[in-house]
C-alpha cells in the first residue's frame, strides 16, 4: 500500500488483491480512505463485495441549452423556477448590471481573480484551479468570454466561461461573488446570461463544471444538490474531454477530513451485467455517507434524490 496526502486527505492506494483482503477496519485511525485506481472491470463485482464502490475519478455537469429561458425554467421544479426568478428579480431591482466580455482580456481575468482567490482562500480545502491555469486561459482567450455582474460598477459577480465549439458546448468552468447572503441570487441570475450567450452561438448545451465524484472534501455536498437542482445531469467526465483520469474504487473509513455527510457517485451496474462499456447513459447512483446513527433513512436521503439517479443508499462509516 502506498500513502498519500493530498489537500489535507489521507488515502491508501491500493491494486485489487489488497483492496478485497485488506482489513480496513484497522486502518481508520490513519487513513480517511482507500483507493483502487483504474480497476479492471472484471474486478468490480468482487471490489463491492468488499465494501468499494467503483465510480469516476471526476463527473462534468450537462444540461440542454432549450429555446428559450421559459423552456429552461419549465424542466425545473416548482421550487427552483421560483429560486431563480428571485434571482433575477433581485438582479433587476438592485440595477445589477450583466456584461458579457468576449473574449477574455488580462483584466478582465485578473478582476475576477480578485474576487475569486478570497472565495477559495475561506474554504477549508479550497485549491485555486482558476489562478493556477491563469496563463493557460489567457493564451486561449479567443476561446472564453466572461459573464460579470455590477452593482454601482462594482463587480460582485463572475462566471469565467470556455466554449467548447467541438461539442457545441459553453462550459461554465469558474464562478465567484463577493461573500454575502446575496450570492446564490447572483449566481443564479449569471446562469440565465451565460445560457442566454450560448443560445447566440448556438451551442446546444451548457456545463456547470467538473468535480470529483466524491463531495465532501474539495467540493461540498451542498454543490451537488445545487446543481441538480438546476436542472444538470452529471456524466463522467472524461466522456466529455475535460479529464482523462481513470475509474476508481473507493472505499471511505473515516469522515474527520470530510464533511458530514458525504456524498459518492458511483456506477450502478448489476454484478450479473458486467461492466461493459461506460457510455452517456450508464446509470449513476448516490451514496450518503454518514458517521451519525438516522431513525428516519428517508428524512436524510430526501435532498439527495435526484432523477438521474438509478438509487440513493445511506453509508455509515465508523
Amino acid at each position: 500500500m502506498k500513502i498519500e496526502t493530498v489537500n489535507g486527505l489521507t488515502i491508501g492506494l491500493v491494486d485489487v488483491g489488497e483492496a478485497e483482503n485488506g482489513d480496513w477496519e484497522r486502518h481508520r485511525g490513519e487513513l480517511d480512505l482507500v483507493r483502487v485506481v483504474d480497476p479492471p472491470p472484471e474486478s468490480w463485482p468482487r471490489l463491492r463485495a468488499a465494501g468499494f464502490a467503483v465510480h469516476p475519478s471526476w463527473i462534468t455537469w450537462m444540461a440542454p441549452v432549450a429555446a428559450s429561458e421559459e423552456e429552461f425554467l419549465s424542466r425545473l421544479s416548482v421550487q427552483e423556477r421560483r429560486n431563480v426568478r428571485l434571482g433575477l428579480r433581485y438582479a433587476a431591482g438592485r440595477d445589477v448590471r450583466m456584461d458579457v466580455a468576449d473574449p477574455v482580456d488580462d483584466l478582465v481575468f485578473d478582476d475576477f481573480l480578485k474576487l475569486y482567490e478570497p472565495h477559495i482562500g475561506g474554504m477549508r480545502h479550497g485549491v485555486p484551479y482558476a489562478s493556477m491555469e491563469r496563463e493557460e486561459i489567457l493564451g486561449m482567450r479567443e476561446d472564453y468570454f466572461a459573464v460579470q455582474a455590477f452593482e454601482d460598477d462594482t463587480l460582485v459577480g463572475c462566471c469565467m466561461c470556455r466554449k467548447r465549439a467541438d461539442a457545441s458546448t459553453v462550459v461554465i468552468r469558474f464562478v465567484t461573488t463577493t461573500q454575502d447572503s446575496r450570492q446564490h441570487r447572483i449566481v443564479r441570475a449569471m446562469y440565465m446570461r451565460v445560457f442566454a450567450k450560448a443560445r447566440e452561438l448556438g451551442y446546444q448545451s451548457v456545463s456547470l463544471g467538473t468535480d470529483p465524484a466524491l463531495y465532501g472534501h474539495i467540493a461540498k455536498p451542498g454543490l451537488f444538490r445545487f446543481k441538480s437542482r438546476l436542472g444538470f445531469t452529471p456524466i463522467p467526465a472524461r466522456l466529455f474531454g475535460t479529464m482523462d483520469d481513470p475509474d476508481e474504487a473507493t472505499r471511505v473509513l473515516r469522515l474527520d477530513t470530510l464533511t458530514e455527510p458525504s456524498l459518492l457517485i458511483s456506477y450502478a451496474i448489476a454484478d450479473d451485467a458486467g461492466a461493459g462499456e461506460i457510455t452517456f447513459d450508464t446509470p449513476l447512483r448516490l451514496d450518503v455517507l454518514t458517521g451519525e446513527d438516522t431513525t428516519d433513512p428517508d428524512q436524510d436521503l430526501g435532498p439527495y434524490r435526484a432523477p438521474f439517479l438509478t438509487g440513493v443508499g445511506l453509508v455509515r462509516i465508523g
